[in-house]
């Protein structure tokens, strides 16, 4: 792990070194871990699948090209991220975020009851925009 230099100006951050598998991983990416019995090592990473979001461990913090090694940031203030596509506005700041199952983006949700602990928390208000986009804004990732 890589713990950001404490100082006063630049919010605290961690990254993990991991290995992108059976993917190019773009920067901003959401990604889990690999949990493909013969792929399994605890470094490989792919886009959130189906049924395992809960192995979410972090957002690419540049592109990591298929089978190289790259900065995954999974603590701290992000200025940048994938947040998936909705089409009502949210305007209040600290919306839970999840891993959307299948996809490289966090969704927003309504209910902790209904989804757990949120692994993000989004620090931007979201205005409402066509269903397939994806837009970037400020989170707080909690990972660790």
């Amino acid at each position: 792990m890589i713990f950001q230099r404490v100082n006063r100006t630049d919010p605290e951050r961690v990254f993990m070194v991991m290995q992108a598998n059976a993917a190019n991983i773009a920067a901003d990416d959401v990604v889990q871990l690999e949990l493909t019995a013969a792929s399994v090592d605890g470094i490989k990473v792919i886009q959130p699948a189906t049924a395992n979001t809960l192995a979410t461990v972090g957002v690419a913090d540049a592109a990591i090209g298929n089978g190289s090694y790259g900065l995954v940031q999974i603590y701290g203030y992000r200025s940048t991220s994938r947040i998936g596509p909705t089409n009502a506005t949210q305007t209040s700041l600290g919306q839970a975020l999840i891993p959307v199952a299948g996809q490289d983006y966090f969704s927003t949700i309504t209910s902790l009851a209904q989804n757990g602990n949120p692994l993000a928390i989004l620090l931007e208000s979201l205005t409402s925009g066509v269903s397939s986009d994806t837009v970037s804004k400020k989170i707080f990732l909690r990972m660790m």
